[in-house]
């Protein structure tokens, strides 16, 4: 019954949010398709403009084309660039593709790094290294994500020669702008982490742990990390939507075509069905991971009901 209630929640959420967004882009001055009739630049043909006018009702009332756009929807539909006059669907692919594979790395390296840094700060037998540790969170949050990007290719692609700043190399290529991400996004993870594993450090199983013999480095990683990293999961599951912001620089500065760089090209030119399409992926894979996120906190600690993750989650974002 949970599970039911949060899938109605999250479609309720996605709806919303695609309702929102559609009618605040009709809210902004000008029509699209006019401006690129009258760019003199690269204008439109007035014979490709007459079939997307046609197509997407843009000369009746904004009731209507909200309909025709949802009954599209429903159809798996999202419709034409009004720029480009390629499939919505075809211009997301390209560039989702690259994205994904982008912010899944990313994602791994913000975990690796996270634990590294917040083992570092609690248990580390040197003073120096533990206040050292603990700075690098602030270190992470006031360091621009483009500035990382140009530091990184600086030193390992024009210095060091390692990662090519052009040629498309596979993984090794995803590397750095990956590694780009995860330092601007690692630092409320990495400072929720300490916190928390400092907190469950003092807690009196860990004593009892002890006095049953359990070995330093079980209790560590078995115990204190899992108790610990509770008010992080939640972080983790928000941390898609900063991806996916930043996902805007860090391509523009590595040369990547990804959803970023689609989004970017949309919101300049006022595509909207492109737009449209990225709020759907967008708020999707947000209400997904929520989703994913109150089904793991049970596992972590059993403690902890399906119908009481709500309260969970909302005690450790305040």
């Amino acid at each position: 019954m949970f599970v039911i209630q949060r899938i109605a929640q999250a479609v309720l959420v996605i709806a919303l949010a695609y309702t929102l967004v559609f009618f605040t882009l009709f809210v902004l001055p000008g029509n699209p398709i006019e401006n690129k009739l009258n760019n003199p630049q690269n204008p439109l043909p007035e014979s490709a403009a007459a079939p997307l006018l046609a197509y997407y009702g843009l000369d009746r009332s904004i009731g209507e084309q909200f309909l025709i756009s949802v009954q599209r929807l429903f159809q798996g539909d999202l419709g034409f660039s009004i720029i480009s006059g390629r499939p919505v669907t075809e211009l997301i692919a390209q560039g989702a593709a690259s994205t994904l594979s982008l912010s899944l790395t990313a994602l791994v390296f913000t975990l690796v790094i996270a634990l590294a840094v917040s083992l570092t700060a609690v248990f580390s037998p040197i003073k120096a290294v533990r206040g050292f540790a603990r700075a690098l969170p602030l270190f992470f949050l006031s360091t621009p994500s483009f500035l990382v990007g140009f530091l990184l290719l600086l030193v390992f692609s024009f210095q060091l020669g390692w990662v090519s700043s052009i040629r498309d190399q596979g993984f090794l290529s995803v590397v750095l702008p990956a590694l780009t991400l995860a330092i601007g996004v690692n630092a409320p993870i990495t400072q929720v982490l300490i916190t928390g594993m400092s907190k469950a450090s003092t807690e009196p199983f860990v004593t009892v742990l002890r006095a049953k013999g359990v070995s330093p480095r079980a209790i560590v990683l078995q115990h204190i990390v899992k108790n610990g990293s509770i008010p992080a999961i939640t972080l983790l599951a928000l941390t898609a939507g900063d991806l996916i912001a930043s996902a805007v620089v860090v391509e523009t500065v590595f040369n990547r075509t990804g959803l970023g760089y689609v989004t970017q090209q949309a919101v300049r030119d006022q595509d909207t069905p492109v737009i449209l399409a990225v709020v759907m992926i967008v708020s999707s894979a947000f209400v997904l991971l929520n989703l994913l996120t109150d089904l793991v906190y049970p596992l972590i600690d059993p403690r902890i009901s399906l119908t009481s993750t709500t309260t969970t989650r909302k005690a450790v974002l305040v």
